[in-house]
């Protein structure tokens, strides 16, 4: 179908450009994206790299994956993506996650494809993912599937098929298994976001609830969100509601084990120093710390853990 965009200049000043999808002899139109003209909206987009590498690997004809934590902010570099093509021309199925045939359906029907039998009957599964496929054959089109670690193993396959057959797709996924589709696509894993980038985030909702956060504040709640732009408003909500958040669901965390066991093994060495030497104070001293440090070690893994932080 032919892309047609129209620009509209509304009351209070800001431009707007609205794009549509338009059947060949005009009687039907579907609204494809509304975006602002205004040049600063992108600066609210803090991933313009990755965004930019995406959107040029996709008209390159390559598909992506693209991991991070939680809240990394996937879902708005999809939605970017998805604008940035759209504003194009090119024709692009995002489905929403559901069910295989919610979104074989929802993918049919951002690309115009018929659903329904000779017999008038709502296609099968199978029947939509050979329907789709072939449409692919003979169309430029991008998908863009959001939460594809959730995604059942025969979407997956189906996917992969596709990927066979040359079809360029974008997939977003948190800790996505290694794994069939998972595998064979090239990776870019969201980094987190700088600390300008952080405080920005956390300014604006705050100024969205109208809550003034001092300085001192500001730092704590930098902290705990560590680059995790869902963190960082939820933190800040967490503030404006009065609650105390002092735990930090993060996935940035260094294991300590590794460390704690040499240095274990550095007093055993030290015991049997002494051992060898025949120094009595040496060969104690080595033993005494190999315990102290084994007792300190047995305390830390028998404290209470939360079991339901992000990423775990």
């Amino acid at each position: 179908m032919p892309i047609e965009r129209h620009r509209r200049r509304l009351a209070n000043g800001e431009e707007r450009v609205y794009t549509y999808a338009v059947s060949n002899d005009g009687a039907d139109r579907r609204a494809l994206s509304i975006r602002s003209d205004d040049s600063s909206v992108s600066d609210h987009c803090y991933r313009n790299t990755e965004k930019r590498r995406i959107v040029a690997a996709l008209l390159a004809n390559s598909s992506l994956l693209v991991v991070s934590e939680p809240g990394g902010g996937k879902t708005f570099l999809a939605e970017v993506v998805i604008d940035d093509l759209l504003s194009q021309g090119f024709a692009v199925a995002a489905p929403a996650i559901g069910t295989v045939k919610q979104m074989l359906l929802e993918i049919a029907g951002d690309l115009s494809i018929d659903t329904e039998t000779i017999e008038g009957k709502t296609m099968t599964s199978q029947q939509l993912q050979d329907a789709i496929a072939d449409w692919l054959l003979d169309n430029l089109a991008f998908l863009v599937l959001d939460n594809a670690h959730r995604f059942p193993v025969s979407l997956r396959c189906w996917l992969e098929k596709l990927h066979l057959q040359g079809q360029p797709m974008l997939l977003l996924a948190t800790f996505p298994p290694a794994r069939d589709i998972f595998l064979k696509l090239p990776r870019i894993e969201l980094e987190p976001l700088s600390d300008r980038s952080i405080r920005e985030i956390m300014q604006d909702e705050a100024a969205a609830l109208g809550l003034e956060l001092s300085t001192g504040q500001s730092a704590d709640m930098q902290q705990r969100a560590v680059g995790n732009p869902m963190l960082a408003r939820r933190v800040v909500r967490e503030e404006y509601l009065g609650l105390e958040g002092n735990n930090y669901d993060h996935t940035q965390w260094i294991d300590g084990t590794p460390l704690l066991i040499a240095v274990l093994m550095c007093f055993m060495i030290l015991r049997f120093l002494g051992l060898g030497f025949n120094n009595t104070s040496l060969y104690l001293l080595g033993g005494i710390l190999t315990v102290a440090i084994g007792i300190v070690r047995l305390m830390i893994y028998s404290l209470p853990r939360q079991s339901n932080r992000l990423g775990r």
